[in-house]
């Protein structure tokens, strides 16, 4: 993006205060500033202090849902469906990992978090293991997408390596970045974290969508010809 194109953007949006910052920057701090700037979502930047735009996507009503015992009575049937699903290739997962085990007191990746008591068992281990246990039935594997973030991308790629993908085939596995989000005050203006940064937030688990689109994951999902994608979250 070119300075001009940039400011004028900036202003478009009124956020000069960063035009006053970018202006104060070498060409290094410069270049990082208007990459953030350039993959600003400025519909969601919009919404700051406007409550009433969010509700511009209409009513939102529960959606009908069948009940355990309904399940559990046509359990047989239910999983015949699905397992015919897997196996003409229509159906993927997706693991959101996006999070830090901060809370867990531990310095990494959530999935990396080891649970075991007698032995090593790690929380992505675990969660592929129960996919395996779907795909080992089905008799074919599902492509699996994980949701990683800035913070633990490469750590949480650099893991699934170094255990070989506890099993699971490497091929079938892709990893997408979730989209980080500018934060504002009050009134929409865009917070700096740095004199050249803005300040990001990861656009939470419910961004999980817009961010396989964005990193181009989802154009493999529509040539896969995938229909149908098993969302699941490592706290889970």
């Amino acid at each position: 993006m070119g300075e001009n194109e940039l400011k004028q953007i900036l202003r478009e949006h009124g956020q000069e205060h960063i035009i006053e910052a970018y202006d104060a920057l070498d060409e290094a701090g410069k270049e990082k500033l208007a990459n953030q700037v350039a993959k600003i979502d400025w519909s969601m930047v919009a919404m700051a202090g406007h409550k009433e735009l969010a509700q511009e996507r209409g009513k939102l009503e529960p959606l009908s849902a069948l009940e355990v015992n309904e399940i559990n009575a046509r359990k047989d049937e239910y999983e015949a469906k699905g397992l015919e699903a897997i196996k003409a290739g229509k159906v993927g997962a997706v693991l959101l990992a996006g999070g830090q085990g901060t809370r867990l007191g531990f310095d990494g990746p959530k999935g990396k978090y080891n649970i075991g008591l007698t032995k090593d068992v790690y929380i992505f281990e675990r969660l592929i293991r129960n996919l395996q246990d779907v795909t080992d039935k089905a008799g074919c594997y599902v492509p699996l997408y994980i949701m990683t973030s800035d913070k633990n991308n490469d750590e949480t790629i650099a893991f699934f390596k170094e255990k070989s993908y506890f099993g699971y085939p490497e091929e079938y596995v892709k990893f997408f970045k979730q989209e980080m989000a500018p934060s504002t005050d009050y009134d929409g203006k865009l917070l700096m974290e740095a004199k050249d940064s803005l300040s990001l937030s990861p656009n939470g688990n419910g961004g999980w969508f817009y961010s396989m689109s964005v990193t181009g994951i989802l154009d493999d999902v529509h040539q896969r010809g995938i229909e149908w994608l098993n969302i699941f979250a490592v706290d889970n």
